[in-house]
């Protein structure tokens, strides 16, 4: 009988891992949902329990995992586009609600997406499964704009939910690194792999759980009644009819206003400066971030890059008579690209996966990878080496032999 780790695949660390990018997925799906509903529900467009929407959002790690598996495990392309609709369903019967199939339709077509990239650029870690700090910023969001629509619930699931996503990223860090190190000196001579994976293990935990000592009793005894007041929506009096002299309120008068309106928790008044510096940083790193992006794409076209497991360098106008030789052997294999040579390079790349179950070292050549994965094909290893450097292009015959083969 098979174990669990034969089953999913991976290292105890492995499925550690990906338990942790399950707990990160539905951490950040249930965040966007009550922080999305919890606006409609201050502006009259829905009436539902955020409580419940974040509990249930929460739940939205199943599909994203069995979606993961999904487009590992199966090998058709159709098989997948089946198999994401009925996870769809799955997520709107989890949720209640099309917010919950509107998220699982999205982690279903980014995840294809991403194996149509693998098979053509190698193996890519995909956002939905790698915990990162960036998120937090999520949950920073909901909690600025609870303090501004004095919304007390949203204001302490935010809270709780950045403690909890703070800490699963850390445990995910510091498991991940464990497991990366481990894996690149696996071959290393007496590695006392069990020490150091007890000792790692140990203090990454201990980590966390101080980390959530600090954090946790604080957050567990926020009341939730923090608020900013901007400029606009401070709280006004009624004016009485009286003269002009005795109309304009004190800083007592104020205070009291303040506190008649919005009860007695904590709250602070944003400066107009103070407002529209920082709403000129953020527009300032919102251009700046745009400009960057465009820059870096446009500065890429004229990099070298990696294609499918071989360098690509770019060369210069000295470089034009190699260049010929280079784009025939080293040509980009596009998504739509359906030629016999393409077949086949799938083919075998299907191949190796299948017998291998990982994605391979960026390395090898093709000997190195037929003996690392354990494959005993020589037909489809010529069939490889005529599509990818022969001088002549392979046949519809021979793609639908290496179809077979694979």
């Amino acid at each position: 009988m098979k174990s669990w780790n034969e089953v999913l695949g991976g290292s105890n660390r492995q499925l550690l891992l990906r338990l942790l990018a399950r707990f990160h997925f539905g951490l950040a799906a249930a965040m966007l949902l009550a922080l999305l509903f919890d606006v409609m529900n201050y502006y009259g467009i829905l009436s539902l329990s955020l409580s419940s929407v974040f509990l249930r959002g929460f739940l939205l790690g199943l599909p994203a995992a069995l979606s993961y598996y999904a487009v590992k495990r199966l090998r058709a392309m159709w098989q997948y586009l089946l198999a994401s609709v009925a996870l769809c369903g799955l997520g709107w019967l989890l949720t209640g609600h099309l917010g919950g199939l509107v998220l699982t339709a999205l982690v279903c077509f980014f995840r294809g997406r991403v194996r149509l990239q693998e098979e053509e650029e190698g193996p890519i870690r995909s956002m939905f499964d790698s915990p990162s700090y960036p998120i937090l910023a999520l949950f920073a969001a909901a909690f600025v704009l609870s303090a501004i629509l004095g919304r007390p619930v949203l204001q302490k699931l935010s809270l709780l939910g950045a403690v909890f996503y703070l800490l699963v990223v850390l445990a995910y860090k510091g498991v991940f690194r464990v497991d990366e190190y481990l894996v690149l000196n696996q071959t290393m001579h007496n590695l006392p792999a069990r020490r150091i994976q007890r000792i790692a293990g140990a203090a990454v935990a201990a980590c966390a759980m101080l980390a959530a000592l600090l954090l946790l009793p604080p957050v567990l005894a926020f009341s939730g009644q923090a608020r900013i007041y901007l400029p606009e929506n401070l709280p006004t009096q009624e004016v009485q009819h009286q003269p002009a002299e005795e109309r304009q309120p004190s800083s007592m008068d104020q205070a009291q206003a303040l506190r008649e309106a919005f009860g007695d928790g904590p709250s602070w008044q944003i400066p107009p400066i103070v407002t529209h510096i920082i709403f000129g940083v953020l527009g300032a790193a919102a251009v700046t971030g745009l400009a960057g992006a465009v820059w870096q794409l446009v500065k890429d076209f004229g990099h070298s890059y990696t294609d499918s497991r071989d360098f690509v360098q770019r060369l210069t106008k000295e470089d034009g008579d190699k260049g010929v030789f280079l784009r025939s052997h080293r040509q980009r294999l596009s998504v739509w690209d359906r030629t016999p040579n393409a077949t086949v390079r799938r083919h075998y790349r299907q191949a190796v996966l299948k017998a291998k179950k990982e994605a391979p070292e960026a390395w090898r050549t093709p000997a190195q990878l037929e003996d690392w994965a354990g494959l005993r094909q020589p037909e489809l290893h010529m069939l490889y080496e005529k599509a990818r450097y022969g001088q002549e292009p392979c046949t519809a015959q021979e793609a639908k032999e290496a179809g077979r083969l694979g």
